[in-house]
Formats: C-alpha cells, sequence, structure tokens
C-alpha cells in the first residue's frame, strides 16, 4: 500500500536521517533504527563499567571471595 503525497506539503516531506531535538521533519525508519541501535550499545558498555570506565567484573571481588565465615 503506498502512501498519498500529493497532498502533503514539500516542507513535510524532508527527512531527518538523525533524530534531531526540536525539528519539524520526518525522521526516516533507518535513523531511528539506528539511534535504537547505538542506545542499547551503550547501555550494555555502560552495564559492565562503573563510572570511571573500569570494567566491573576485573576490578571488584564479590561477596564470596571476600566473606568468609564458620559454620558452628
Amino acid at each position: 500500500m503506498t502512501m498519498d503525497t500529493s497532498k502533503i506539503p514539500a516542507t513535510r516531506l524532508c527527512m531527518d536521517d538523525t533524530p534531531t531535538s526540536g525539528s519539524g521533519n520526518l525522521i526516516t525508519s533507518g535513523a531511528v533504527a539506528q539511534a535504537l541501535a547505538n542506545a542499547s550499545k551503550q547501555a550494555a558498555e555502560r552495564a559492565i563499567a562503573d563510572a570511571d570506565g573500569n570494567d566491573i567484573g576485573k576490578t571488584y571481588a564479590r561477596i564470596s571471595d571476600v566473606i568468609f565465615y564458620e559454620e558452628t
């Protein structure tokens, strides 16, 4: 199904290739897909590092490594 664009003003047919705050232009689906992919990648990178960029798994000890207890 194709959309009839004959009644849309020409100024509305401008497309943004990246999400842009305050833009009155339409956005392409590729731009949305790329923005989501970038956000997912950034979230994954933040999930494995602390605020200083240290790898959490290699920098910090696990609780089981530092807590020793004796059962009585």
